[in-house]
């Protein structure tokens, strides 16, 4: 038999992975961010092009931004350009584990 080793997870995969705490909940914050933009452009517009200009913005950003290039993303960025397509961006906290 042959029996593995499982750790559990604790939500923010950069955590689990071994990102510094405050490093794992900005790109846990921007990874759901860049989800959800990238989810409504897909549904929105037909091409790249088409999302970027509604976002005033590069194709070469929207690529970006499909490809997952989270390094190229800062939260304020994320959030302003989801405001562009209408949408509202609410922030909640909780006490950490």
């Amino acid at each position: 038999m042959n029996i593995e080793h499982i750790t559990p997870a604790n939500g923010n995969v950069f955590a689990d992975i071994g990102f510094p705490a405050e490093e794992a909940a900005n790109l846990l914050i921007r990874a759901q961010l860049m989800s959800e933009l990238t989810d409504i452009l897909k549904a929105r517009f037909p091409t790249q092009t088409a999302a970027a200009g509604a976002l005033d913005i590069t194709q070469t950003r929207v690529s970006d931004l499909y490809r997952g290039k989270i390094e190229r993303f800062t939260v304020d960025m994320l959030i302003n350009l989801l405001a562009r397509v209408g949408q509202c961006v609410e922030v909640h906290t909780r006490a950490a584990a």
